[in-house]
């Protein structure tokens, strides 16, 4: 079954006798966001291995023994696959052969209309997709609006006018500005636009601050697909590379307190000004994965690279890239 945009979240909150739930698209956020909404709905918890089994895609062969698994202590069994694609389509095949009644939720990137995976779980009686896309500009304004006034917060309209032309990218950008603007103005409060100078910074920022959380925490991919956003969307690779640096000094100050005694949550909580809720669990991450040698020469590799991309000749863009992805790598081997 093809789920219709307008009734996806109706699905989501009762997927009925639906065995097979892919969530794809090119915004990854909304995808991941349902994904785990939906898992924990079902399995009550997305700490109980008991009711919730998480795969990788390389452990697709996983699913019909799965499928067929009992959840301990009565309800249903969900399994949550991750970056799945068409290679995966005969695991899917043999669970859904089965008898069981577990829900599986898959995710993937943006499929096209050919992808067989993606027909196998709009055509399949037992089955259900539901694309994400990224919010198109005329619908920030609005989603943003509706989100502060949902938390109470009005909005001038030349400020939403001023924020709509700030926001980009997935929908956990707009997510998080939305976030932002409702702490900076309080209870009740009214957004100006000096109010949106002063919390929302220009085109690019959400996704740069991805793609440097990516990278710190040691997900290449991700951090490949946020570069790319914030550069698409306007982010210079200059200031990606800037702020990259201001995080790896704040890392730094963390990698200290935690050489004196501070476990890596308490040390995070440190900083100021205060990392953002969203933003926590891959600062935390990454403060368990550096160390202070490994943090100084990560911010002289950032120097020499932010010296090359004003050479004559350069391609910057694939300097700040190649820059993230080092660190990345660098990350994911320390984990």
């Amino acid at each position: 079954m093809k789920v219709d945009a307008r009734q996806a979240e109706r699905f989501l909150a009762d997927p009925g006798a639906t065995r097979f739930v892919l969530i794809y698209g090119p915004d990854t956020s909304l995808v991941t966001d349902r994904a785990r909404a939906l898992a924990k709905r079902v399995a009550g918890s997305l700490d109980d291995p008991f009711h919730l089994a998480e795969l990788d895609a390389d452990q697709a062969d996983r699913l019909p023994e799965e499928a067929t698994a009992q959840a301990f202590g009565g309800g249903r069994k969900t399994i949550l696959i991750r970056d799945v694609g068409d290679k995966q389509v005969p695991s899917f095949e043999a669970a859904l052969a089965t008898k069981g009644d577990a829900l599986i939720i898959a995710t993937a990137g943006d499929l096209n209309g050919r992808s067989k995976l993606r027909i196998l779980a709009e055509k399949h009686g037992e089955a259900a997709a539901i694309a994400c896309y990224i919010p198109d500009a005329s619908a920030r304004g609005p989603a943003l609006e509706a989100a502060l006034r949902t938390a109470g917060i009005t909005i001038a309209r030349d400020a939403l006018t001023l924020a709509a032309g700030r926001l980009g990218g997935e929908s956990g950008a707009l997510a998080d500005a939305a976030e932002r603007l409702i702490l900076y103005a309080g209870p009740n409060g009214t957004i100006t636009i000096a109010d949106i100078d002063a919390v929302l910074d220009d085109q690019g920022t959400a996704s740069m601050i991805d793609a440097i959380d990516a990278a710190l925490s040691g997900n290449p991919r991700a951090a490949d697909h946020a570069i790319g956003l914030a550069i698409d969307e306007g982010a210079s690779p200059v200031a990606v590379l800037r702020v990259l640096l201001t995080e790896l000094s704040g890392l730094r100050l963390v990698a200290e307190a935690i050489a004196k005694g501070s476990n890596p949550r308490d040390a995070v909580g440190l900083r100021r000004p205060p990392v953002f809720f969203r933003r926590q669990v891959a600062v935390i991450k990454a403060a368990m994965l550096w160390r202070e040698p490994a943090i100084i020469a990560a911010i002289e590799r950032v120097l020499r690279a932010e010296a090359d991309c004003k050479r004559t000749g350069s391609i910057p863009e694939a300097i700040a890239r190649q820059t993230l992805l080092g660190l990345a790598q660098r990350a994911s081997h320390q984990a």
